[in-house]
């Protein structure tokens, strides 16, 4: 396991060097710090969108392939939320409290999948992993951002109930969505008569994921960490342990192939979203605390994915 934790660190260390470069650059000032603002918007509405059209509209996808891929990711998604919820209050924290630590034990970051899915098997884990990110970005959102909304007390109580009604409506305009939609239609469309959409979504889609991981870096800012140990373990247990060690049996247990296996594992075991620091902030949560779950996640998924990925391989 050893031989194997290395061989799988060396794999997918350049996604972690990415991010810290980012770090280190933000820092220093080069580029100007404008340019992450300016990124995060080329990366939201253009890069990602395209690399997700690109894959997805190449792949031909079943109704098995939905159900066995959401049967993995709901049960994973089910069982964290119950135990953080639980956890929460049997401790007494409040809802902003345990807002933030299921929010830290149920999203992902795409990206840093993406990323590592790419790394270890090219084009066809980047492929695989596009049909997860289309079952889970609406499937938590809808219950992460619901769970929210009916238990805090944002800024704006009218905003609050208008953002309940509206989870739906924001969903369809989100743009990574839009582009998943629109690479299930053309998966249908022979491919030869498209291919001048998917060289192009491809020669975009190669841009993402570097420039999306700089970003990442970038925005971790260690001095703000404010450490509530309990909170923080219970998220980072949940996430980074349980998370992706329910995803393997139920994936095994759903008769997927070692790849999907291995990629359902590396979703579920990332750190949690970069916006769950926004989402805390929109909707009245402990964002101080959504931060410390954010930072400490990524620095020790630096060893629990290779570790995870080790053991199951």
């Amino acid at each position: 396991m050893l031989s194997n934790f290395f061989e799988i660190f060396l794999l997918i260390s350049p996604v972690f060097i990415l991010i810290i470069l980012g770090n280190i650059l933000r820092r220093i000032g080069v580029p100007d710090l404008s340019f992450w603002d300016v990124n995060d918007k080329l990366v939201y509405w253009v890069l990602i969108p395209a690399l997700l059209f690109h894959h997805i509209s190449q792949i031909n996808l079943s109704s098995s392939m939905f159900y066995s891929y959401g049967v993995v990711i709901l049960s994973g998604l089910f069982i964290v939320t119950i135990v953080a919820i639980t956890l929460g209050k049997l401790l007494g924290y409040s809802p902003e409290s345990w807002s933030s630590i299921l929010q830290g034990a149920s999203r992902h970051n795409a990206f840093i999948a993406l990323a590592i899915a790419g790394s270890l098997f090219g084009d066809a884990g980047l492929a695989v992993g596009a049909v997860f990110m289309l079952l889970y970005v609406p499937s938590i959102n809808i219950v992460v951002i619901s769970i929210m909304v009916s238990n805090l007390n944002q800024p704006g109580q009218t905003d609050s109930k208008k953002g309940i009604a509206n989870i739906f409506v924001e969903l369809i305009k989100n743009p990574f969505i839009l582009a998943m939609i629109a690479g299930l239609i053309f998966s249908l469309i022979d491919s030869e008569k498209i291919v001048i959409i998917n060289e192009t979504s491809g020669l975009l889609g190669s841009a993402a994921l570097p420039i999306m991981l700089l970003t990442i870096g970038a925005k971790i800012k260690v001095r703000d960490l404010a450490l509530k140990i309990t909170p923080i373990l219970i998220s980072n247990s949940l996430k980074l342990i349980a998370f992706p060690v329910i995803a393997y049996f139920v994936a095994k247990f759903m008769g997927l192939s070692q790849l999907e296996v291995i990629v359902a594992v590396i979703f579920a075991s990332v750190p949690t979203a970069a916006s769950s620091h926004a989402l805390a902030k929109q909707f009245g949560g402990d964002a101080q605390l959504m931060t410390s779950i954010i930072t400490t996640q990524v620095a020790l998924s630096f060893i629990t994915i290779p570790v995870i990925l080790a053991v199951i391989s």
